[in-house]
């Protein structure tokens, strides 16, 4: 019996160090636990594990964010287009990711989280129209669904899109957050339905919420000291670091 329990013992602390990490900067910046938790958790377990893992931090954080303050129910009314075309891009993502390699994945999802996040860098003024929102909120939707399907990585996409809606801080948090509390819940039917997600280890991914909780309290004490620029510029670092370490995996340096 000890000598079992000193043999998962490392594995144990890989991935509760991946899940705080991932929980501090989504403290920080509403967004990250994926991003910053996948590719620490794949040093410790194999690739679909890692994304079973992720499901219920992602949900329960996401949704601890969304609730916090008022106009929950008029960011939903919002962002519905999205999150309908989400709906339907993940499903198709989950099943790609049953049948593509790990570095088909990174090849496709890193690029393109180095793109979007340094054209919202170079064109920081760049504001996404009221009547456009409509139409690009639904694209937007579908293709961020296709990639967090394969991946959990959401992300990328999605932030770029929400930082060009140009809302205040404490919003920025509250949209991205309702939108990730839709995904998380669109991938974990997918997880189920593909059978990736299996019941032992949504249950170990639940005990994962522990280390992403005390990660994202920590965060929270730094994200009311930083101002709103740096808010952003910080935002759009992860995902470009992010992309960029993507590729080197699947490049295989």
């Amino acid at each position: 019996m000890m000598h079992s329990l000193i043999e998962i013992l490392p594995t144990v602390v890989g991935v509760t160090l991946a899940l705080g990490a991932g929980g501090l900067i989504k403290g920080i910046i509403s967004i990250g636990l994926p991003l910053i938790s996948l590719p620490l958790l794949l040093m410790a377990v194999d690739i679909k594990s890692a994304i079973a893992l992720l499901m219920v931090p992602m949900l329960v954080s996401n949704l601890m964010q969304a609730i916090e303050g008022e106009g929950t129910l008029a960011m939903l009314r919002r962002f519905t287009p999205l999150l309908l075309a989400m709906a339907v891009g993940t499903m198709i993502g989950t099943a790609l990711f049953a049948a593509l390699s790990p570095q088909t994945l990174e090849l496709t999802i890193g690029p393109l989280a180095i793109l979007f996040s340094t054209a919202s860098y170079l064109h920081p003024n760049l504001t996404i129209p009221a009547r456009s929102e409509g139409w690009l909120g639904t694209l937007i939707g579908f293709v961020s669904g296709v990639i967090g399907g394969m991946s959990t990585f959401f992300g990328p996409v999605l932030a770029a899109y929400v930082v060009g809606l140009r809302l205040g801080r404490d919003a920025f948090v509250k949209g991205i957050s309702l939108i990730y509390v839709f995904a998380s819940g669109y991938l974990v039917a997918g997880g189920l339905m593909h059978g990736f997600a299996t019941p032992m280890l949504l249950v170990w991914s639940a005990v994962g919420m522990v280390p992403v909780y005390l990660g994202m309290r920590l965060g929270a004490l730094v994200r009311y000291r930083i101002d709103a620029e740096k808010f952003r510029v910080l935002v759009l670092a992860v995902v470009w670091l992010t992309g960029a370490n993507m590729v080197r995996l699947g490049l295989g340096y």
